[in-house]
């Protein structure tokens, strides 16, 4: 009977550990999607910024404008999405929210810099760029610290007897926030862009994955 109660006083004792330890390893995962989202609200407030001043240029294609709009709105509302940290489902709609807006403004830009070349580029449409071009590398390392907080989280999940206790207590895999969202930004001046281009930017250009970044931290 001693022996029994010994033996079950343990493993009270070893659930209660793995819960805390757990817990304490989800609650960073979760704090880690903070910064990335709001980098990436703060992408969609640049993109419509962007898109209403491009729309008092000469030439602008309203269709590109519109696509712009339309895209960022998008981005917005997947990203304010109920539970999007604990549902991979979520995150994979964000992540292909982004691409689209990505495509749509690389889109715009490009226009943008062909309608500039050989005249004197707007001042505001220049600074709004030169923010989206310092977003792209915010939104690379946010990205990278979330999944190396999630990775840390599933890989304690996976460490026996820890998967038993996991199972208990109903704690579920991190999802990892895959995209191919990241490109490099397009600026008026591209003479400048090659020399202000984080070097995160320049791995990423090359290789469409970050240097230190580890596989399917980023696609």
């Amino acid at each position: 009977m001693t022996t029994s109660l010994a033996i079950l006083a343990i493993l009270v004792f070893w659930l209660i550990g793995a819960h805390n330890r757990l817990s304490k390893l989800r609650h960073r995962q979760l704090n880690a999607f903070s910064p990335l989202s709001h980098a990436l609200r703060q992408r969609h407030v640049v993109a419509l910024t962007l898109a209403e001043a491009a729309r008092n240029l000469r030439g602008a294609p309203g269709e590109q404008v519109e696509a712009v709009i339309a895209a960022a709105h998008r981005a917005t509302a997947a990203n304010h999405a109920p539970q999007i940290r604990q549902q991979a489902e979520s995150l994979q709609r964000i992540a292909d929210a982004e691409e689209a807006l990505g495509q749509a403004l690389d889109t715009l830009v490009h226009t943008l810099h062909d309608l500039s070349f050989g005249a004197t580029p707007d001042p505001a449409v220049s600074e709004l760029l030169r923010q989206r071009h310092a977003l792209q590398g915010q939104i690379i390392f946010a990205a990278q610290v979330y999944n190396d907080t999630a990775r840390t989280y599933n890989d304690a999940l996976t460490v026996f007897p820890t998967p038993v206790a996991a199972r208990l207590l109903r704690f579920e895999p991190a999802p990892a926030f895959l995209h191919a969202l990241v490109r490099p930004a397009v600026l008026l001046d591209s003479e400048q862009a090659a020399h202000t281009r984080p070097a995160a930017l320049e791995d990423f250009t090359t290789s469409r994955v970050p240097s230190k970044a580890r596989p399917g931290d980023l696609i």
